[in-house]
């Protein structure tokens, strides 16, 4: 399926197993204050201009893990301000490198409207992302400069595959207050690349090397809070594995809670995170995790229109989980992220 909104101004409720080609989000009537201005004429342009450029909110973020490097990256835009960032934790000592930027009015940040072609772009303030959708949002190329916080260097080019018969995860759900979230996530793809962090090379290697991505348009309601898990490894058995779970899950017939195996996709249910100082705690019906924290990364802004509180904590999960078919697969000391989010927007 191509096309999410139709002429009625009401998205397709459901789930796919790759991204759609035009989810376009931003045609949906949503609920907000000029919202009957978009029943007359004269005013209907106005009306879209500001639910589009105010209201709507997209991204991309990806993550990539190898044996003793974890990277985090992001491109996304709230209308009013666009953001990027750039983190890599070193595994065996928690030492962070880190580049975080923020602009007014989006200046020099371009998200594409769908995961599925075109790129997403931020050049601003001593940081440079660039991630290129390849095979219809089933890869992606990264390529990213960065002069860091502590002055230092944080290069890299990453590419992003996953097999024909992996299953992604692509939904379309309403959310409170009369909006909409359009996402498309995996978690599992084989990574290969280096990073250069100051005159330290790190190769991805295929078999060693995994990561994860999100890309998401939402019409969010003003205040938006949530804990989230993403980790993309290998089991005590073998099996490659992806998990993505948010905590609280909206009221809809479909989730964004995932576990993959070797490509294969598992609906998750009655997710709880729960931030700890020494160890998150993770459950679901199939899923026991703990995470001992590695590393930590924190961006806080308020400002006129937004008031933002993002804590990343970078982790060695273990613990056991349990496909739809009966399989138990353990994991030990696999690396990933934990999010805090609380935000106004």
């Amino acid at each position: 399926m191509g096309e999410l909104v139709g002429a009625d101004g009401k998205p397709r409720i459901g789930a796919w197993d790759r991204p759609l080609l035009d989810p376009n989000l931003e045609d949906a009537r949503i609920a907000h204050a000029l919202e009957r201005a978009g029943d007359y004429p004269g005013l209907s342009f106005v009306e879209r201009m500001y639910r589009q450029r105010f209201r709507l909110k997209s991204w991309q973020y990806m993550t990539a893990v190898t044996d003793d490097l974890f990277v985090a990256f992001v491109v996304g835009t709230a209308g009013f301000a666009g953001n990027g960032f750039v983190y890599a934790a070193e595994l065996p000592s928690g030492k962070v490198h880190e580049k975080f930027v923020i602009t007014p009015l989006s200046v020099g940040v371009t998200v594409a409207p769908s995961s599925a072609r075109g790129t997403h772009r931020i050049a601003a303030q001593g940081l440079s992302i660039q991630i290129d959708s390849l095979e219809a949002g089933t890869g992606f190329t990264a390529s990213i400069q960065a002069r860091t916080k502590a002055g230092g260097r944080l290069d890299a080019e990453l590419a992003f595959t996953s097999d024909a018969a992996d299953q992604h995860l692509a939904l379309c759900i309403p959310i409170p207050d009369g909006r909409y979230n359009y996402t498309h996530k995996y978690a599992g793809f084989q990574v290969t690349g280096r990073v250069l962090l100051d005159d330290r090379r790190v190769d991805f290697v295929p078999g060693r090397s995994f990561g994860a991505m999100d890309f998401t348009k939402m019409y969010a309601q003003r205040h938006a809070v949530w804990r989230w898990i993403a980790l993309a490894g290998t089991t005590r058995r073998g099996a490659r594995i992806g998990l993505n779970l948010v905590d609280p899950t909206p009221d809809a017939l479909v989730s964004e809670n995932a576990l993959w195996i070797d490509g294969k996709r598992d609906a998750i249910e009655n997710v709880i995170i729960e931030p700890r100082d020494a160890s998150w705690a993770v459950s679901a019906d199939p899923i026991e995790l703990a995470m001992q924290p590695v590393a930590q990364v924190a961006q806080s802004l308020d400002v006129p229109l937004l008031r933002h509180e993002l804590r990343h904590v970078v982790g060695r999960f273990s613990g056991q989980v349990r496909t739809a078919s009966g399989q138990i697969h353990d994991i030990d000391n696999l690396v990933g992220i934990a999010e805090d989010w609380d935000t106004w927007w």
